[in-house]
């Protein structure tokens, strides 16, 4: 008898959505589900996405509800007397405790550092914004990258000035030493936005909403023309959800 083929199910990834992109950049490049989706998917990972809005209450009723978890930036801070954000941390807290992997990129980095007992503070040297250098450490081969220079876009002005315990720094900045950590399969933390394009931060800049002196403006704007790293980096945040087929990531639990 010809056997059928059935086709698998793609993992289930939720994003918690820490934040909307505002008016007028959503419009012209998107909103967070839409960049990490194609960030994703250019870097051939297979999945489905599912959006919970966290900065607007919404959580998932489990842990595993999803296979991983995506905890995205927000022009919030995690120190902030904010009820969505302690219900998010203990929420991290408990996907976690479960063994359901977990990437946070920016606030998000910064939520799981402070959940997980670290500490993230205003940063004495105020913006980190550009297309800036990322150095990776040897720790960094658990992701399957060599010590090597990246360069990626990040726009923050918090940081992780602890690292919770267990936790190994992958990649420092000239103004950011802890610019990405993991734990084990659980956590991984990227300061830097991979999702975000050149055009995106050129737009944000342009909007001088950040409060930038003229030669810090002017700094961030030139480095936009300069070449890229995201797509490295979206295979490693593929590969650490395991949704890129054929990848074989498995760094310790």
């Amino acid at each position: 008898m010809e056997q059928q083929h059935i086709a698998s199910t793609p993992p289930r990834i939720g994003l918690l959505a820490c934040d909307m992109i505002w008016e007028p950049l959503r419009s012209a490049h998107g909103d967070y589900a839409d960049m990490i989706a194609a960030i994703l998917r250019a870097a051939g990972a297979e999945f489905e996405l599912v959006t919970y809005a966290a900065h607007a209450g919404e959580l998932p009723a489990r842990a595993d509800e999803c296979d991983g978890w995506i905890i995205s930036g927000s022009r919030a801070s995690v120190y902030e007397q904010q009820a969505w954000i302690a219900r998010l941390m203990d929420f991290s807290r408990a996907a976690f405790a479960a063994a359901v992997p977990q990437v946070g990129i920016c606030f998000g980095h910064q939520l799981l550092a402070h959940a997980l007992g670290g500490r993230t503070e205003k940063a004495v040297n105020g913006w980190g914004l550009g297309n800036l250098e990322l150095r990776l450490g040897a720790a960094a081969r658990v992701l399957g990258a060599e010590p090597s220079q990246v360069h990626l876009l990040m726009a923050h002005q918090d940081q992780v000035v602890v690292l919770p315990p267990g936790a190994t720094c992958l990649a420092e900045a000239a103004h950011c030493p802890h610019a990405m950590f993991s734990i084990g399969a659980r956590v991984l933390g990227l300061q830097p936005h991979p999702e975000f394009t050149a055009a995106f931060m050129r737009d944000m800049t342009l909007e001088n909403a950040l409060g930038l002196d003229k030669a810090a403006r002017d700094a961030a704007l030139a480095s936009y023309g300069e070449p890229l790293d995201s797509p490295r980096a979206a295979r490693w945040i593929a590969d650490f959800l395991k949704i890129r087929p054929g990848a074989a990531l498995t760094p310790p639990r």
